[in-house]
């Protein structure tokens, strides 16, 4: 059985008491003023307006990401990633900071409740700007809450709600001087992102040496903002993320188990150097998302512990007809017959390869992105039956009503994974 840590419970005890005290301080978002929010009007046209060519139009909600952060599908089915502009939400995907999965909570809850939503960029009348990623367009975002109600700016809202500082200048946004005003006028107030303690984040500061086992069998304890170290053997790579299990078995409730688990890149590209085979040592972060599933974040202090050992694949069952009790395992699929195969992105050439088990249940392997190498888009063959081996990942399907799928994340096809996806003889 693990061992609770005295610290831990000390921390329990220490948020409970933070909870009540923001119950009774009334810290919901209905005792928040948002007066400013309230009186901004959206006055642009955007009717019959397009995004890219004018600056503004009417879009859906595709995926809110974190809490500055969401994907919306234009008129002719585009998506586009948008990145908020004049806020700086805290972080709740790459990383875990205090306040970012309160911050993402509150913009997801907003855009999927809202009646409409319209996108606006800085200047109308052109192409919007590009973030410093490269990836992703800025732009405010307003939304009518009910069908009949006045739109409301989310950006001004998140830095009234106190989830977000104020990042521009007052004379470099059209809508500069107001955040200004709210911002100044919030802040003071020492909420939120501005100075209060967030309840669910573990401040502790102690790292806990920690199995992915028990990471899994305990996932609540350490999923808020607790550094973790891991030593792991890393099973397969997928761009400069990678799929690692632990490198012996833990004896949970008298069951013997060794774990694995997706070990997200977080935007640094140290992760790339290891190999299949390499033992590794580091410090990270936990995290669960119903967008990226679970997975470890914001790797630090990386060091390489063994290298070339050996890599036992598991196999999975014939009798399997789901992946779920798989996730974050590097599997071995003997056979997977192609009924179809999803578009290719023009852009990231990522794609999906959809088929059947031995046994009939559906499935399907994904090409990411990140990707490299990636197995050619002309490989897979309808009809023909292949031998798989990658990663088991939760996949969202929000083009299908955001249906959870637990999918085959095929890897880097080079070393040892070079024959990940190969012709059944």
């Amino acid at each position: 059985m693990i061992k609770i840590k005295l610290k831990r419970l000390l921390y329990s005890f220490l948020s409970l008491i933070l909870a009540f005290a923001l119950v009774a301080c009334g810290g919901d978002e209905n005792s928040f003023s948002t007066k400013y929010t309230d009186q901004l009007q959206l006055e642009s046209e955007y009717e019959n307006k397009k995004f890219m060519t004018d600056g503004i139009e009417i879009v859906t909600l595709f995926q809110a990401v974190d809490g500055d952060t969401a994907h919306f599908l234009d008129a002719d089915n585009k998506n586009l990633k948008i990145r908020f502009l004049g806020v700086n939400t805290p972080e709740s995907t790459g990383q875990i900071a205090p306040w970012g999965n309160q911050a993402s909570a509150f913009t997801k809850s907003k855009l999927e409740n809202a009646a409409e939503i319209v996108i606006e960029s800085e200047v109308l009348g052109q192409a919007p700007e590009i973030d410093a990623t490269g990836s992703r367009y800025l732009a405010y975002i307003w939304y009518r809450p009910s069908k009949n109600a006045n739109f409301r700016n989310l950006n001004l809202e998140l830095i009234e709600q106190c989830y977000s500082f104020f990042t521009g200048l007052e004379d470099n946004l059209k809508y500069g001087e107001t955040f200004r005003k709210a911002y100044v006028e919030v802040y003071p107030k020492k909420l939120r992102v501005f100075g209060e303690l967030d309840p669910d984040f573990d401040y502790t500061g102690g790292v806990s040496n920690i199995t992915i086992a028990e990471l899994r069998y305990n996932l609540s304890s350490y999923s808020t903002g607790t550094n973790l170290k891991i030593t792991a053997r890393v099973v397969r790579s997928v761009g400069n993320s990678l799929f690692i299990e632990d490198t012996e078995e833990t004896v949970i409730d008298g069951k013997s188990i060794k774990a694995g688990i997706f070990l997200y890149h977080s935007f640094i590209s140290a992760l790339g150097k290891y190999k299949i085979g390499d033992v590794i040592s580091f410090e990270c972060q936990a995290s669960d998302s119903e967008t990226y599933g679970f997975q470890l974040v914001n790797a630090r202090n990386l060091r390489k512990v063994e290298e070339g050992t050996e890599v036992e694949i598991k196999e999975l069952p014939e009798d399997a007809s789901s992946l779920k009790d798989y996730e974050g395992s590097v599997v071995k699929i003997s056979e997977f017959t192609v009924t179809g195969i999803g578009n290719q992105n023009e852009e990231t050439r990522a794609y999906t390869i959809f088929g059947t088990l031995k046994n009939g249940a559906e499935t399907q392997v994904r090409i990411d992105a990140d990707t490299n190498p990636k197995l050619a888009y002309s490989y897979p063959v309808i009809g023909k039956t292949y031998q798989v081996i990658g990663g088991i990942s939760r996949f969202v399907d929000f083009y299908n009503e955001g249906k959870v799928i637990y999918q085959i994340k095929l890897g880097n096809l080079t070393g040892v994974g070079l024959y990940d996806f190969t012709l059944k003889n």
